[in-house]
């Protein structure tokens, strides 16, 4: 046994830990947990965020027939990125990975995993397929920057752009470290942990090859339109926007106005200006100015070629 490996097994019980939230939908997480080899070195826990006893069989919960699996069970209903963090209290991984219950992992994503195990990157980030959740069609990527992950990429060109935690293999001991958390919002509880993980990231691999499928579903929070998430969107944008000016990374801050846009057009004024208040009291200045003058900009350009002189 190498010294490396000694020291991987002394300070943790697992070589990974992967981490799924769970909200209601039973089949779909056990298709998650069926696309996860049991392996002695592997904890899986489940975070269950409240569900519905008239949906989920709680005496035959998925998972609880695995001697790797370990379920939580939560009462308070506060979202993904609360049950996210449960599970990070839980871990006793040396690497996290983090699922969707309704994703799943692909054939053999364990073998290139294994690549990595026991070498000192502080993260490591794969690409991602996608499918139709219910036809498992294939679609294009839910992952930004799909075809730019690659071994010979710039990371440096991509830190920050890659705002989810699937499909990463995570150091616990730098979430550990620098005390990493997921927001407990409901929606966009991933970005700041992202952002945070990607600067405190000092040694970085990207790999072209595909280890998660993020799939397409309807009724999924990503696809679903609730005041409350597209709120809580634009609060997580703006912190994200004036974390990148924080660490000098201007150039990666991002307008995400059309989140207030969207507030407008689904929920009429009161969700526009719930978004606007919001927008202008959390975003950087210089940015809600720019936004505000190209809209009034946009406007009477509009106006003008309506009415010519």
């Amino acid at each position: 046994m190498t010294d490396r490996r000694k020291t991987l097994e002394m300070d943790f019980a697992y070589t990974y830990t992967i981490i799924i939230p769970h909200k209601n939908i039973p089949l779909l997480l056990q298709r998650c947990l069926d696309s996860i080899p049991l392996r002695q070195d592997i904890q899986v826990v489940i975070v269950d965020d409240n569900s519905s006893p008239a949906v989920v069989d709680f005496d035959n919960f998925p998972g609880s027939e695995r001697k790797d699996t370990e379920i939580i069970h939560t009462s308070e209903s506060k979202g993904a990125g609360y049950a996210r963090n449960c599970g990070l209290a839980a871990a006793k991984g040396r690497w996290l990975l983090f699922a969707d219950a309704d994703d799943f992992f692909l054939p053999g994503f364990l073998d290139v995993l294994d690549t990595f195990a026991l070498t000192d990157y502080d993260m490591i980030v794969f690409r991602a397929e996608s499918t139709d959740s219910d036809t498992l069609r294939q679609v294009e990527s839910r992952q930004e920057y799909y075809g730019r992950i690659r071994e010979d990429a710039d990371w440096e060109a991509l830190r920050y752009k890659n705002g989810v935690p699937w499909a990463k293999m995570i150091s616990a001991s730098l979430v550990r470290n620098h005390r990493i958390r997921f927001d407990e919002t409901p929606a966009g509880n991933d970005v700041m942990f992202s952002a945070y993980s990607d600067y405190y990231a000092r040694k970085t691999a990207l790999c072209s090859q595909a280890i998660y499928c993020a799939t397409v579903r309807k009724n999924s929070l990503y696809y679903g339109v609730v005041l409350e998430n597209l709120l809580a969107r634009v609060r997580v944008s703006c912190r994200y926007n004036r974390f990148m000016r924080k660490i000098g990374e201007r150039d990666k801050c991002v307008n995400r106005y059309y989140y207030v846009q969207l507030c407008r057009k689904h929920f009429g004024w009161r969700g526009y200006l719930k978004a606007v208040w919001i927008y202008t009291r959390m975003e950087c200045p210089d940015m809600v100015y720019e936004t505000f003058s190209g809209l009034l900009s946009a406007k009477l350009k509009k106006r003008l070629c309506q009415n010519p002189v």
